[in-house]
């Protein structure tokens, strides 16, 4: 059966290719349409996981559009970070799969060698975990307010720096390839281009103040 997800993952691959060669964040107005036109829509998926595979799928294909995709979901600045960290996850899965495909394309001589291995091995070990956090954090971040603000932030303070780890070892794993680093070049981009919907230094206070019983609403914020 076809699905939303599928959809989304076939126009995400429409979106890489018209990018290709291209330094700019590619045609974010254009893919936004094309989504809505297919139904990858606020008021067309309604539950949240759903939401978040949906972002993943399309942030292979263009983050800047994964992005603007992720603001429309937002209901508040829980949902509004899972969504952002969906993002990142969707893009270093994507560095993956790349760094992957051409490394296997080259052959044994670069297959063999222990440093490709690892760093693949690192890059999934990686991308395993911000998976499985998200998934986790996305179930505690139910709760109105700080307190589900900081579940939120939790997975959010792992998946940023996680995910430009991924992209910095893919691009390590591909030295010399360049049309692989190209495109690599783009992800990295549209990771540093976004700005965060909570920042690091508050999420960290978020997160600490939760753990140890402070409301983040008293004043003066810090003793």
């Amino acid at each position: 059966m076809h699905t939303g997800l599928d959809t989304a993952s076939e126009l995400a691959a429409g979106f890489e290719k018209r990018r290709a060669g291209r330094v700019d964040a590619g045609d974010v107005k254009e893919n936004l349409a094309e989504l809505a036109a297919a139904g990858i829509t606020v008021a067309e998926i309604k539950d949240a996981a759903e939401r978040r595979a949906a972002l993943r799928a399309v942030a292979a294909g263009c983050g800047a559009t994964a992005f603007a995709l992720a603001e429309t979901f937002s209901a508040g600045m829980a949902y509004g970070t899972l969504y952002d960290s969906a993002v990142r996850l969707g893009l270093a899965e994507r560095a993956y799969e790349i760094a992957v495909e051409r490394v296997k394309a080259r052959g044994i001589e670069v297959t063999g060698l222990p440093g490709t291995q690892f760093a693949v091995s690192r890059m999934r070990g990686s991308l395993a975990t911000m998976v499985a956090l998200l998934d986790r954090q996305s179930g505690r971040a139910t709760a109105d307010g700080a307190a589900g603000l900081a579940e939120a932030c939790t997975a959010s303070l792992h998946v940023t720096p996680e995910a430009d780890s991924v992209v910095s070892t893919a691009f390590s794993v591909l030295s010399g390839d360049r049309d692989g680093t190209a495109r690599l070049t783009q992800i990295w981009h549209d990771l540093k281009a976004a700005s965060a919907p909570v920042s690091a230094d508050l999420a960290r206070e978020l997160v600490g103040k939760a753990a140890v019983g402070i409301d983040p609403t008293e004043t003066p914020r810090w003793l």
